[in-house]
């Protein structure tokens, strides 16, 4: 009999893509998520759990949707991919996915119930709409469009950003405020305390970021 392990072959090669990299700047993509976890990151604290198996298949599968989305959007059309913008003043970078058309395109992929929720919902996560407005405020382009697949059936959902929205320009800049004055003075943002809010739920480094002595009552 074969004793081919046919799912660790899998799990191994994704964990072999891994890549341990220094952070040395605010990256656009945490943008929106807790601030507190975003900071003990840069300093290099190791998380409170690595991700597991399952987690590392679901952003593998996510990546792979998301570059085929990627593609035929780019199909027959002069584009711009994986484009790298820098804020050295603002110490926040981030890669564009694609630039159609003078169109900054972030693309997601999301599980169905996921999808179809936000859906309902009518618009996209705030902290998409922040990532892809940063982006377009360093490219300087007026224009962008967050692009959502559902990975068990392909639907897609495009939700318009622009450059010109105050109030994600103010959400985006409040957020970098903290962060780089929180890093220079080497004192962690405070911790949500709030025990239903999404920050505890998914924040990595979420039980010693409520740990922080500088905040404990």
């Amino acid at each position: 009999m074969n004793k081919v392990n046919i799912q660790k072959i899998i799990s191994d090669h994704i964990e072999s893509e891994r890549e341990e990299k220094d952070i040395t700047n605010w990256y656009a993509s945490g943008l929106g998520s807790c601030l507190t976890g975003r900071y003990l990151e840069r300093m290099g604290v190791e998380p409170d759990e690595d991700f597991d198996e399952r987690t590392l298949r679901v952003f593998s599968v996510g990546r792979m949707f998301e570059d085929w989305l990627i593609s035929k959007i780019g199909a027959g059309h002069k584009v711009e991919t994986q484009v790298r913008v820098e804020s050295k003043e603002h110490h926040i970078s981030g890669k564009v996915d694609l630039i159609l058309n003078n169109v900054v395109f972030e693309v997601k992929s999301k599980h169905s119930k996921a999808f179809w929720w936000m859906t309902k919902q009518g618009d996209a996560q705030i902290q998409h709409k922040m990532q892809l407005w940063v982006y377009l405020w360093l490219l300087k382009k007026e224009k962008g469009r967050i692009v959502y697949i559902s990975k068990d059936d392909l639907a897609i959902q495009e939700y318009w950003v622009m450059r010109d929205d105050k109030e994600l320009e103010e959400m985006v800049m409040n957020e970098l405020n903290i962060l780089n004055e929180a890093w220079e003075q080497k004192l962690p943002p405070r911790p949500v305390d709030d025990p239903k809010h999404w920050h505890n739920k998914y924040c990595r480094f979420h039980k010693q970021c409520i740990a922080q002595e500088q905040y404990l009552n």
